[in-house]
């Protein structure tokens, strides 16, 4: 599998497309998305430059944003199937700790980023939990790869923003 990955944090020189190890199988609950658009973000420069604290394993996948099509599905996974098109939700969360189940899911103790704190969606495969999906159809099937590649991060810091923290309400 080909992927774009940061060799060591520093600067841009430090990142390559390389091939890396075989695309991952989806476990229980995951599924495995070929890739046919990923967006740029400013977290990867940020990536690139180096984050305290996150560890920088040989070969780091970088990307958090993304979409493409289901290309197989785990165990108990029902909600979307083979050749399904989606956008990555690139927050993965555990889904059982106490903020995960009132809802505030980037603060689980788990939690962690797409290309911050796991393989990233700039490869040609991801596998990612199920939850982390949303089938195309449900927002435009009309809406290109590369539109919806570059919708999900900013959008759920949007959304958040307004609907968690200001707590915007229809009307206002």
């Amino acid at each position: 599998m080909r992927a774009c990955v940061l060799k060591a944090k520093g600067g841009l020189e430090q990142v390559a497309v390389e091939e890396v190890a075989q695309a991952p199988e989806p476990g229980p609950g995951e599924v495995r998305v070929a890739l046919r658009a990923a967006a740029l973000n400013h977290l990867d420069l940020h990536v690139v430059a180096g984050l305290p604290g996150i560890p920088y394993p040989d070969r780091k996948i970088l990307g958090a944003d993304g979409a493409g099509e289901i290309d197989r599905v785990g165990p108990d996974v029902t909600r979307v199937r083979p050749g399904d098109r989606v956008l990555i939700n690139p927050g993965v969360s555990d889904y059982t700790c106490e903020f995960c189940r009132s809802g505030e899911h980037n603060l689980c103790v788990n939690y962690g980023i797409l290309g911050e704190h796991l393989p990233g969606t700039l490869a040609e495969f991801i596998t990612i939990p199920a939850a982390n999906v949303l089938p195309l159809p449900s927002l435009d099937p009309a809406l290109s790869w590369a539109e919806a590649a570059a919708f999900s991060l900013v959008t759920l810091t949007a959304w958040r923003m307004l609907v968690t923290r200001a707590r915007v309400r229809s009307g206002e």
